[in-house]
């Protein structure tokens, strides 16, 4: 018999900063919140930082990120319905701790 016991452990991650889709931030195809793979570049040398997917609910987070540097997200749409959407000069967050910043990632799963 193998037993498998689930603990939960607070991240460590070098940077505290985080970009999330929340209230009017989150994405939508036609007005509607939709699914969708998100890009996060460093935005002096775009290079590829992170890519996640938001939820069918339309938010997304980034994690980890050093609030000192600038990104650039970039949205395109699978269907090539619409045209890519980009944010410029985005600055992480740091006002919640990692523990709070997954907890608001949780909560977005209802």
């Amino acid at each position: 018999m193998q037993v498998i016991a689930k603990t939960y452990t607070s991240l460590s991650l070098q940077y505290y900063g985080y970009i999330a889709g929340a209230n009017d931030g989150i994405v939508t195809v036609a007005g509607k919140p939709e699914s969708r793979r998100i890009w996060l570049l460093n935005a002096q040398s775009l290079a590829i930082e992170q890519v996640v997917t938001s939820l069918n609910n339309g938010h997304y987070i980034f994690l980890g990120l050093d609030p000192a540097r600038k990104y650039l997200v970039l949205l395109r749409d699978y269907k090539k319905e619409y045209e890519p959407f980009v944010w410029d000069d985005v600055t992480a967050a740091d006002d919640l701790t990692i523990d709070e910043q997954v907890a608001l990632q949780e909560s977005w799963q209802t």
